[in-house]
C-alpha cells in the first residue's frame, strides 16, 4: 500500500494531526474565547463592579479576622483570670507554709500571722505607690507643656 489510501480524518485522532492544524485549532479557541470589543461605559461598568467585588472581599475578610481576634481576646481575658486566680492560691499557700516555719521555730501563730500580713501589706503598698508614680506618665507631660500656649515675652522688657 503507498501513502496515497490515508485516512481522510486523521488529522482529528491525537497525535495523527499535523503541528500546523493544531496550533490553528488552539488559536481559534482563543479567538473565540475573546470577546467582541466594549465600549468605554461597559468598560467602566466592569471596572466598578470589580472594584465593588474586591472592597466587598476585603470587608468580609476583615469581618473574619475581628470575629477571630475577639474570640482570641475573650480566650486571653479568660486564661489571665484563672492564672490570676492560681498565683492569688499559690501565693496564700507560700504564705501558709511560711507561718508553720515560722511556728515550728517557735514563734507563736497569731505573731507569725501577723507579721506576714503585714510584710505583705507593705509590699502591696511599694507596688501602689509606683504605679501612681508612673502614672503620671500617662498624661503626656512633654506633649502637654509644647502644645501650651505661652505668654508672648515681647511685652516684658
Amino acid at each position: 500500500m503507498d501513502g496515497s489510501l490515508k485516512r481522510s480524518d486523521d488529522s482529528a485522532l491525537p497525535g495523527h494531526g499535523s503541528v500546523a492544524r493544531a496550533g490553528d485549532a488552539s488559536s481559534d479557541v482563543r479567538a473565540g474565547a475573546r470577546s467582541p470589543p466594549r465600549g468605554v461605559l461597559e468598560e467602566l461598568s466592569a471596572t466598578f463592579a470589580s472594584a465593588r467585588r474586591v472592597l466587598s472581599d476585603f470587608l468580609e475578610l476583615l469581618s473574619l479576622e475581628t470575629r477571630r481576634a475577639g474570640l482570641a481576646l475573650v480566650w486571653m481575658v479568660a486564661f489571665g483570670a484563672i492564672a490570676a486566680i492560681l498565683v492569688v492560691t499559690s501565693w496564700l499557700g507560700l504564705m501558709a507554709a511560711l507561718v508553720l516555719w515560722a511556728v515550728s521555730l517557735g514563734i507563736p501563730w497569731v505573731t507569725a500571722v501577723t507579721v506576714i500580713s503585714l510584710a505583705n501589706l507593705l509590699a502591696a503598698a511599694i507596688m501602689t505607690y509606683v504605679c501612681i508614680r508612673m502614672s503620671r506618665d500617662l498624661l503626656f507631660p512633654a506633649t502637654r507643656r509644647q502644645l501650651e500656649t505661652k505668654p508672648d515675652r515681647s511685652g516684658q522688657a
